[in-house]
C-alpha cells in the first residue's frame, strides 16, 4: 500500500462523475445522476483502523436501518380469539394448522441474493461456513480469502451486512449495508472501501446508493480507492 498525502481524483470513474474537489487534496465527491453519491477521502488512523472506520458505519447504519433478526411471529399475523361466553361449552377444535411448505431462503436485495433449502442448511466446505434457515429466512456466512483475509454475510429479508478484512500489515476492508426498504433519505445500500498502510492513512470511499443493484457500483469505486491507495 501507498502512503497517500493527496489524493487524485479523476473527471471520470466509470459511471462515476467526479462533482467536487477540496483544494487540500483530502477528499472528493462523485455521483451518478440523484441515486449514487461517492465521497473519497483520506482519513488519518485513529488508534487503529477498526476504531477510525467505526464512526462511519455508525453514521451509514442511520442511512439504511436494517433488521438483522429477520424475525417474524406468525402468530402476530392471527386475529385473536374472542372470550367465550360461560356456559357456551367447549370450544371447537381448532382447524388443523396445515404443513409448512419446504421452501427454500431466498434473500433479494441489492447486489445480494442467496438462496438455500431445504428448510434448513448447514453447509461447511472450502472455508466457508453457511447457516441458513428458512423459518426465519436468514443466512450467516463466514469464510476466508484464502491466508489474506476474512468475509461474512448476515442476511435477513428485511437487508443484509456484508463485511471484509484483510491481514497482514495492510488495511482492505469493506462493508455494504443493504436494505430492503429504503431509508429516510431513499437510500437502499450504503457502505465504504477502505486501503491503507496499517499506520496510515487510509483511502476511504463512502458510498450511498438509491438504486436496486449496486454490483458495478462497488467495482467502481474499489477501482477508485486502488487508484489512490494501491492494493
Amino acid at each position: 500500500m501507498k502512503v497517500v498525502d493527496r489524493l487524485d481524483c479523476p473527471d471520470r470513474q466509470g459511471g462515476l462523475v467526479r462533482a467536487s474537489e477540496a483544494s487540500d487534496g483530502k477528499s472528493c465527491t462523485y455521483a451518478d445522476g440523484e441515486r449514487v453519491h461517492v465521497q473519497l477521502k483520506l482519513i488519518p488512523i485513529n488508534v487503529d483502523a477498526e476504531t477510525t472506520l467505526q464512526p462511519i458505519e455508525d453514521d451509514l447504519r442511520k442511512l439504511a436501518p436494517i433488521d438483522e433478526d429477520g424475525d417474524h411471529d406468525e402468530d402476530a399475523d392471527q386475529p385473536p380469539t374472542p372470550d367465550r361466553p360461560s356456559g357456551a361449552g367447549p370450544a371447537p377444535p381448532s382447524p388443523p394448522t396445515p404443513p409448512r411448505s419446504r421452501d427454500e431462503v431466498n434473500i433479494n436485495l441489492p447486489g445480494v441474493h442467496i438462496h438455500a433449502g431445504d428448510e434448513r442448511a448447514n453447509i461447511r466446505v472450502g472455508g466457508i461456513n453457511i447457516d441458513a434457515d428458512d423459518k426465519t429466512n436468514t443466512a450467516h456466512i463466514r469464510g476466508r480469502h484464502g491466508r489474506h483475509g476474512d468475509f461474512s454475510v448476515d442476511a435477513s429479508d428485511g437487508g443484509a451486512i456484508v463485511r471484509s478484512r484483510s491481514r497482514g500489515p495492510d488495511v482492505r476492508q469493506t462493508l455494504v449495508l443493504a436494505s430492503d426498504k429504503p431509508g429516510p433519505d431513499g437510500w437502499r445500500a450504503v457502505g465504504y472501501e477502505a486501503h491503507g498502510p496499517r499506520g496510515g492513512p487510509l483511502v476511504v470511499a463512502v458510498v450511498q446508493s438509491k438504486a436496486e443493484d449496486h454490483d458495478d457500483l462497488f467495482d467502481e469505486v474499489k477501482a477508485l480507492v486502488r487508484r489512490n491507495a494501491g492494493g
